[in-house]
């Protein structure tokens, strides 16, 4: 009979190690308006801090998300949610690197009359900052307005650079943007 009470406890030692203990998920994403959906580690914040919880919780954020007050990136530059570790001190800058929590994309997009457009995030992360396009030329999201090749010309959407100056005019090498 005194194996029944060892079994108890063997069983109660070992819970925390099964697959069912793992009572939080690695990656969460959090949708933000202004600029698409930032994907969390849990695990590589967990391993950067020690297995520490409570480093974040409940004090910079609370356990039920619903209860986490949505802030901007300029709240997060001065101190609060995220960026009251990710300062450029103790971890990387919310100001910089901004791929590390928006991951980009290849975006394509219906265009009426011509087909779809393939916009390389890649290639203009290269030469530009995101901050030169998001979010007063583009939302980094769905919900951009449609705008014609003839507007693009005058400026609009594309064309704010695709203007033959500050990159190849919108009005020639048609298939650099549109697959023909």
């Amino acid at each position: 009979m005194r194996i029944r009470p060892l079994l108890l406890l063997a069983l109660f030692l070992l819970l925390p190690l099964t697959p069912q203990a793992g009572r939080i998920s690695d990656l969460v994403s959090m949708e933000v308006d202004a600029t698409g959906p930032v994907v969390f580690s849990h695990y590589r914040h967990l391993e950067k801090l020690g297995n520490n919880c409570v480093h974040c919780h409940n004090s910079i954020f609370h356990i039920l998300r619903a209860q986490n007050p949505r802030v901007s990136m300029k709240e997060m530059a001065e101190g609060k949610s995220c960026g009251a570790c990710h300062n450029g001190r103790k971890a990387f800058g919310v100001d910089s690197n901004c791929n590390r929590c928006h991951p980009t994309r290849e975006v394509k997009f219906p265009v009426e009359d011509v087909g779809e457009v393939l916009f390389s995030h890649q290639v203009h992360t290269a030469l530009f900052g995101c901050g030169d396009c998001h979010p007063d030329l583009f939302r980094p999201a769905s919900g951009n307005p449609q705008v014609s090749m003839s507007q693009m010309e005058e400026g609009l959407s594309c064309g704010a650079c695709h203007d033959g100056s500050g990159a190849f005019s919108v009005a020639e090498n048609c298939e650099r943007c549109h697959a023909m």
